[in-house]
């Protein structure tokens, strides 16, 4: 169990301090977007300061440790696979950018282990 005084809980509540959010968009095509881009803003520091490489393993540690799922901003787990989803479609620099930063990192671990990228 993670107490409210670890870094990792400190570091989050310095991202809730500095953030900066968009103004609304327009509503796009598709399924609506549940969670917000700094609740997945967190979740992907949580997955770089842990070094946890798999979204299984991501979602794995957020249910054996409720503190941080609370603190990334879940009232609940989502699905291993709307993590996976939505980490690979977050880009931190805006929604004009042309990949996500979730990408480039399933990528470069892909990389590591395959020796290659797809792409």
């Amino acid at each position: 169990m993670v107490n409210n005084n670890n870094p990792l809980v400190q570091i989050l509540r310095l991202v809730d301090e500095v953030y900066e959010a968009e103004e609304p968009k327009q509503m796009s095509r598709g399924r609506p977007r549940i969670y917000q881009d700094l609740v997945i803003l967190k979740v992907f520091i949580v997955m770089v300061i842990k070094r946890i490489k798999t979204f299984k393993g991501l979602h794995r540690y957020l249910q054996q440790n409720p503190t941080i799922q609370r603190r990334c901003g879940f009232p609940s787990l989502p699905s291993r696979r709307t993590l996976g989803r939505r980490l690979k479609s977050f880009s931190p620099l805006g929604p004009e950018t042309d990949s996500g930063l979730g990408q480039d990192a399933d990528c470069q671990w892909h990389r590591q282990s395959q020796g290659q990228c797809r792409g």
